[in-house]
């Protein structure tokens, strides 16, 4: 309290409380005191700061003990916990995975040598079941150093290579916090500041990329490898197999390569697919700005050769928008856009039973579907990718890997939509295509 003392030459006040010639003034409250109820009035207003700092007290205690539980009970934490136990159920199937890969391979190797020493054996018996065979010294030579080769590839243990795509042991999506606004509002000011100095603290928590499965081939050109053995590629896993020329296979089937001229270059896949539905995971290792890639299917019985792409059986997509239809390119066939670029994550499904294809790119919210006349495209199918740029290549993903993006697809895309492309032939012809038009369902 400010008082101000009422001097002779001031008019003449009165207290406010009592009425007795006051001589105090206070600017908080506009009133006038005498000197003993201005005491009085002093001594309010401390009893009034002491609750103030005791209520100040309390609530900075309450603070203090309610941190620990809330960041066990607030309803973000359970959030946090679920994506924790789905990534950790990721991470356990995928290392399963892996498991079950490395003891088929040792088995393979086991295999391997009880062949071996089967052939042997068989040699052995024979001469010790007939008692007039005849052998020498080169014989048991011979025998001996086959022996000892089996020994000495049973004592050594095999060595196979596990490649772990990225610097990290699991590559996901990043998982941070932001204030809802909200909250932002009552310290618009402070938030700001602390933005400017820290600007990567606060972000979205969905992904900042537009491609957010190529986190799970971060660095790709430093993958990291320990334990490197084809034996570890299911055999379930298709893989690229035949080729034409200016283009070739590496990685045990797994990437092609185009050569440095600019000539179409056609490839195929090992496995042949007749019923059931499968679905192949690519990714795009390189592209040109010439952004042009063919992936689709070919009839098995059809000729093969550069330009399989034309082939008559043919039914796919590649960029700059265009559909092939038996062998035809149709450019934006009922608004299908569909431009590919470099490290994108291309899923192809071959559905058999109904005689059905579908296209996604890790860029897009949609599936493209294509009907195939077995007419035209009879049974067996298998994949076909064709190029003609410069080294041009596409890395094929083992169904293990594939797995994964595909639940991360279904994750962030919940709501995504197939464009459709129907077919209706004239009097049950199989090429000319008379009417064309596209729906769009939820999947």
């Amino acid at each position: 309290m400010s008082t101000v003392i009422v001097t002779n030459e001031t008019i003449r006040k009165y207290c406010n409380t009592c009425k007795e010639s006051a001589g105090f003034y206070c600017n908080g409250c506009n009133r006038i005191f005498c000197q003993n109820h201005a005491d009085q009035h002093r001594q309010t207003l401390y009893e009034q700061f002491d609750w103030l700092t005791v209520d100040h007290d309390d609530l900075l205690q309450k603070l203090n003990n309610t941190l620990a539980i809330m960041q066990k009970t607030h309803p973000s934490r359970k959030i946090i916990d679920k994506w924790e136990e789905e990534s950790i159920k990721q991470i356990q199937q995928t290392a399963n995975e892996a498991r079950r890969a490395l003891t088929d391979a040792l088995k393979i190797h086991m295999n391997d040598m009880k062949e071996k020493l089967k052939s042997l054996s068989e040699q052995l018996n024979q001469i010790s079941e007939n008692q007039n065979s005849t052998f020498d010294e080169r014989n048991i030579k011979q025998w001996a150093t086959e022996l000892r080769d089996i020994k000495h590839e049973f004592i050594t243990t095999p060595t196979f290579t596990v490649r772990i795509h990225g610097n990290k042991p699991v590559v996901m999506p990043i998982i941070k916090i932001q204030p809802d606004r909200i909250h932002e509002n009552s310290s618009n000011h402070h938030h700001q500041q602390r933005q400017q100095h820290n600007p990567s603290g606060l972000v979205s928590i969905k992904p900042s990329s537009s491609n957010p499965f190529e986190i799970l081939y971060h660095n790709t050109k430093q993958e990291k490898a320990i334990d490197h053995n084809s034996n570890s590629i299911s055999r379930k896993d298709d893989r690229f197999c035949y080729h034409s020329n200016h283009v070739k296979i590496i990685d045990n089937g797994q990437i092609f390569i185009h050569d440095s001229t600019k000539n179409d270059a056609s490839i195929r896949g090992f496995n042949e697919y007749s019923h059931g539905e499968q679905t192949l995971f690519f990714r795009i290792e390189h592209m040109t700005s010439n952004d042009w890639i063919f992936f689709g299917i070919i009839s098995k019985h059809a000729s093969f050769d550069q330009k399989a792409y034309l082939n008559s059986s043919v039914h796919g997509w590649t960029g700059y928008n265009n559909v092939y239809i038996n062998g035809k390119s149709m450019p934006v066939l009922n608004g299908y856009l569909n431009e590919m670029k470099v490290h994108d994550f291309v899923e192809l499904t071959i559905d058999c039973d109904k005689q059905t294809l579908y296209l996604w790119h890790s860029r897009q919210s949609y599936k493209n579907k294509l009907p195939v006349d077995i007419r035209t495209c009879p049974f067996p199918w298998q994949f076909l990718i064709s190029c003609h740029n410069t080294n041009d290549s596409v890395r094929i993903l083992p169904l293990a890997i594939g797995s994964v993006i595909q639940r991360e697809q279904e994750k962030l895309n919940n709501n995504m939509k197939i464009k459709e492309i129907q077919l209706k032939h004239q009097n049950d012809s199989p090429s000319p295509i008379s009417q064309k038009f596209m729906t769009t369902d939820s999947v």
